[in-house]
């Protein structure tokens, strides 16, 4: 390769890398979001209603910039600082500056190209697809390259695989599911929970929680760590969080993700939350066999959920939020599950996300309590 080639090779790399830059400090998103204007439609800002200086993700949903930012961040293996200045202490995410930020619009522009023309429209690549987890992405195989031959002439054929016993079908498991965690009458018995237990982060920090649920669209969720404290509160259509930072208005699919993550909303009827299901196969979760059910939300998220083939019980859940940039998914497991006033609730509740700071938080459910009152201020918009 001439020198005009490898430059021209290195370049294109980088901006790949860059587009990692494009990464934000959750802190700093956060106080820049504070003073943003209230969400008024039901889909929110867009990112360059919202955000200076957006030139290649116009008109993508201003909540899906954070979870994008963190999927590149993790896909490059990279820090936020490596596209992005601070000045005078302060993450400067308008700024162009550094050369990288301005090279990861060109690769985003191309994935984006790429997944339009090529994939008619669905993010099936993005920058995952070459770097996973470098900023230099390998653009040849490392030697000695292991190649699979065919077998010597006169050898047995290979044995055929054992025929697989038939998958259920979609409403089987479901019903299995319901079933297995109380049945039908039970479940709509509980119109209000007051839940509490303890939190622990990837990142070190630990706390308590509390979440506070009257259906069918009223919650109440807050987590206190030595970082400082967050509420978030559901009040049918409408939605807040409250931070150190201040009080955001939470729309679109932010308001849909936290009212999925209430116990009373998000695992006891799952059947009403889909527009369609199909059981597409079987996998392992720890020690479970599990049947794989994809599931299609009415705003068109994909999910997959995983039940336990014996026990019928919701293990995992994953769900993918088609971006700009690729698929960002997110995973939930469900464990422990306790009965309580004829119901099966999970205890132990683990999330995985794309976040290089925190990848994984787990709750553990100290104390639930069914059908009880709960003050209505509570799910009132927090004061700023």
């Amino acid at each position: 390769m001439n020198t005009s080639n490898f430059v021209t090779v290195r370049t294109a790399v980088l901006v790949l890398a860059i587009f990692a830059v494009l990464t934000i400090v959750l802190e700093s998103i956060n106080a820049r979001i504070a003073g943003k204007p209230s969400v008024e439609s039901a889909v929110g800002l867009t990112v360059e209603q919202a955000d200076k200086n957006i030139k290649v993700l116009n008109g993508m949903p201003e909540s899906q910039l954070i979870p994008t930012m963190k999927f590149i961040t993790v896909s490059l293996g990279v820090a936020c600082t490596y596209c992005h200045v601070m000045k005078d202490g302060q993450m400067d995410t308008a700024a162009d500056d550094k050369e990288t930020k301005r090279i990861a619009r060109g690769m985003m522009k191309m994935v984006m190209q790429a997944n339009t023309t090529t994939f008619h429209g669905e993010p099936q690549i993005s920058c995952y697809t070459c770097h996973r987890g470098q900023a230099i992405p390998q653009g040849a195989p490392s030697f000695p390259v292991a190649l699979k031959l065919m077998p010597p002439p006169g050898a047995p054929p290979p044995q055929s695989p054992s025929p697989t016993p038939p998958l259920p079908t979609a409403d089987e498991v479901l019903n299995n599911y319901t079933n297995a965690i109380g049945g039908r009458t039970a479940i709509e018995k509980i119109k209000s929970a007051v839940i509490r237990g303890t939190v622990a982060n990837a990142s070190g920090s630990t706390g308590t929680f509390e979440a506070d649920q009257i259906a069918p669209g009223k919650g109440y969720d807050t987590i206190t760590t030595q970082r400082g404290t967050r509420i978030r509160v559901l009040n049918q259509q409408r939605g807040w969080e409250k931070t150190a930072f201040g009080v955001n208005e939470l729309a679109g699919q932010q308001l849909q993700d936290v009212k999925l993550s209430l116990a009373l909303f998000g695992n006891l009827n799952l059947k009403d939350q889909f527009t369609k299901f199909e059981v597409v196969g079987n996998d392992k979760i720890a020690n479970h066999d599990a049947y794989v059910v994809k599931a299609t939300r009415p705003d068109q998220k994909r999910e997959r959920l995983y039940f336990d083939s014996e026990s019928g019980l919701l293990l995992r859940r994953v769900t993918e939020m088609n971006s700009k940039v690729g698929i960002i998914p997110e995973e939930t497991d469900f464990d422990d599950y306790r009965e309580v006033e004829s119901v099966k609730l999970p205890t132990t509740i683990r999330l995985s996300a794309i976040d290089t700071q925190n990848p994984t938080s787990t709750r553990k459910i100290d104390k639930i309590e069914l059908n009880t009152p709960i003050e209505n201020f509570k799910f009132e918009k927090p004061q700023e």
